[in-house]
C-alpha cells in the first residue's frame, strides 16, 4: 500500500479550503475580456469555475458561475470551513448570498435583453463566439433554469454555448438539502423557496434529452443527469411535502429509465441511454458519489456501480502511457475525449479515491481502501508543488498540469477525497477483525 504523507494531506486540504474561497464571491477580481469589450465583476455569491484570468491561450477561459459547478463546490462548504477553521464567518455569509444569487439567476419573470450587448463592441475575430440574439429574447420563465451558465455578476451568458442542460438544477437541489441537515442554522424562506423552484424544474424535464455534464452535443439522456436527478427527487420527496408522490413517481421512473442504459458489454452503465455499447463515462461514478447512497438502484457498492467503476479503471488503465506500471489508474473523462488531446482529470481521479474510501468505510475491505490511497498517492505524486489550487488535467504522457490549472471543482473534490478518507479509517478502526 502507497505510503501518503499526512503533512502533505492536510496542506492540499488547506490550500484546497483557500483555492474554493478565492473562487466564491470573488468581488476582489475584475475580467475584462478584450476581444468583447466585456468587463465582469463577480458578484457576491457566484462561484468562480476558475478565477483564472486566461483566453484559451491555450489555458481555458472559466471565469463564469456554473451551476452544475457551483453546486459541486457548496456541497464541499462544510469541508472547506473544517481545514480553515478562521473562515467559518465568510462561508456563512457566502451560503446566504449564494442562495440569493440563484434565485435571482433563476428567476421567471426576468427577461432576458432582446439584442447581445456586446454586438457593438466585439472584434470581428470574435463574432462567431457571441451568442444570437433570438437565444437571449427568449429567456424568460422556465428558460433560465436551463442554462448551464451564467456570467459572474449573474448576467445572461452572452457567448455561444451548449444547451439546454438540466444536471444543474438537480444538483443544486440536492446539494442545498444536504448542507442544510448539516448546517440547520442556514434554513431559510429563501432557501426553501430555491430548493422548491430547482425540484419543480427537476420535475418537469426529468429524463429528457439535455446536453450532458461535459456539455457535447448532442442532446441524449446522460447516466449524469439522470442519476442526478433521481437523487434530487428522492430527496425532494422526504425533505419537501410531496402531494400525490410526484417527486417520488418521478424518481422511480427514472430509475426504470436507467435499466436502458445497461452495458451488456461491461454488465455496468453506459454514458447514456443513447451510447453504443461499450460506451462509458466516469460522469457516471460522479452522479453516485453525489447521490451518495448506501443501498438502492444507486448505491455506492451496488454490483452495477462497481462493475462501471471497474471496467473504466481497465479502459484507462490501457490509454494512458502514465498509467504503465501502476497499481491504480489515472482516471479520465471518457476513452474518446479530445479535450486537450484528452488527459486524467483531478476530478474524475480524485472522484475514484472518493468512491473506494467510502467503499471501504461501508465494507471495511482493506482492498477498496489501498486502492483509495494509491489514486491519493498518485494526486500526492503528481499535485504542484508548492501546495495550492489544483489544476483541471494532467498530461497524459508527463503528468504536468494541463487546461485550466485553477479548477474549483477540483478543490472540492480534494477536500471530498480527503474527509472520506478520514471517514474510511474510523470506520476501519473501528472494526479491527475486517480491517486487517
Amino acid at each position: 500500500m502507497p505510503v501518503l504523507d499526512p503533512d502533505w494531506i492536510a496542506a492540499q486540504r488547506l490550500g484546497s479550503a483557500k483555492a474554493m474561497r478565492n473562487a466564491c464571491s470573488a468581488t476582489h477580481l475584475t475580467r475584462h475580456r478584450a476581444g468583447f469589450g466585456w468587463t465582469v465583476r463577480p458578484a457576491k455569491g457566484s462561484v468562480l469555475a476558475s478565477p483564472r484570468i486566461a483566453n484559451w491561450d491555450p489555458e481555458p477561459d472559466y471565469f463564469h458561475h456554473w451551476i452544475r459547478d457551483s453546486a459541486i463546490a457548496l456541497r464541499a462548504v462544510p469541508l472547506a470551513m473544517a481545514a480553515d477553521p478562521e473562515s467559518r464567518p465568510f462561508w456563512l455569509s457566502f451560503i446566504t448570498d449564494f442562495i440569493a444569487f440563484s434565485l435571482s439567476i433563476s428567476d421567471p419573470t426576468r427577461q432576458g435583453p432582446a439584442a447581445n450587448p456586446l454586438r457593438a463592441s466585439t472584434l470581428p475575430s470574435h463574432e462567431n463566439y457571441l451568442r444570437p440574439d433570438a437565444e437571449l429574447a427568449a429567456l424568460h420563465g422556465a428558460a433560465w433554469q436551463q442554462e448551464p451558465r451564467v456570467a459572474a455578476d449573474g448576467s445572461p451568458d452572452l457567448e455561444q454555448w451548449s444547451r439546454p442542460q438540466d444536471d444543474g438544477p438537480a444538483l443544486r437541489a440536492s446539494a442545498l438539502m444536504t448542507l442544510l441537515d448539516d448546517l440547520p442554522e442556514l434554513a431559510s424562506p429563501q432557501a426553501k423557496a430555491l430548493i422548491e423552484r430547482d425540484l419543480a424544474h427537476v420535475l418537469r424535464v426529468a429524463g429528457r434529452p439535455c446536453i450532458g455534464p461535459w456539455e457535447e452535443a448532442p442532446p441524449r439522456r446522460t447516466t449524469f443527469t439522470l442519476i442526478a436527478q433521481w437523487d434530487a427527487l428522492d430527496r425532494g420527496s422526504r425533505f419537501l411535502d410531496d402531494p400525490g408522490g410526484g417527486m417520488r413517481d418521478a424518481a422511480e421512473r427514472i430509475a426504470r429509465l436507467m435499466n436502458q442504459a445497461q452495458d451488456g458489454a461491461s454488465g455496468g452503465w453506459r454514458e447514456s441511454v443513447e451510447a453504443p455499447e461499450g460506451r462509458l463515462d466516469s460522469a457516471t461514478c460522479l452522479a453516485l458519489l453525489h447521490a451518495r447512497r448506501g443501498d438502492g438502484p444507486f448505491a455506492l457498492t451496488g454490483p452495477r456501480s462497481l462493475v462501471t467503476a471497474a471496467a473504466l479503471e481497465r479502459d484507462f488503465a490501457r490509454l494512458y502511457p502514465i498509467n504503465h506500471g501502476r497499481d491504480v489508474p489515472a482516471i479520465g473523462r471518457w476513452v474518446e475525449d479530445a479535450y486537450f488531446n484528452g488527459n486524467p482529470w483531478y476530478p474524475t481521479t480524485l472522484g475514484f479515491a472518493e468512491m473506494y474510501y467510502r467503499i471501504a468505510a461501508e465494507t471495511a475491505d482493506p482492498t477498496a481502501f489501498a486502492k483509495a490511497e494509491g489514486w491519493m498517492a498518485l494526486i500526492q505524486q503528481m499535485a504542484p508543488n508548492p501546495v495550492g489550487p489544483l489544476p483541471e488535467q494532467f498530461d497524459r504522457v508527463t503528468g504536468q498540469p494541463v487546461s485550466c490549472l485553477d479548477l474549483t471543482w477540483s478543490a472540492a473534490a480534494f477536500l471530498e477525497a480527503a474527509a472520506a478518507r478520514d471517514l474510511a479509517i474510523r470506520a476501519m478502526a473501528g472494526r479491527p477483525d475486517r480491517a486487517r
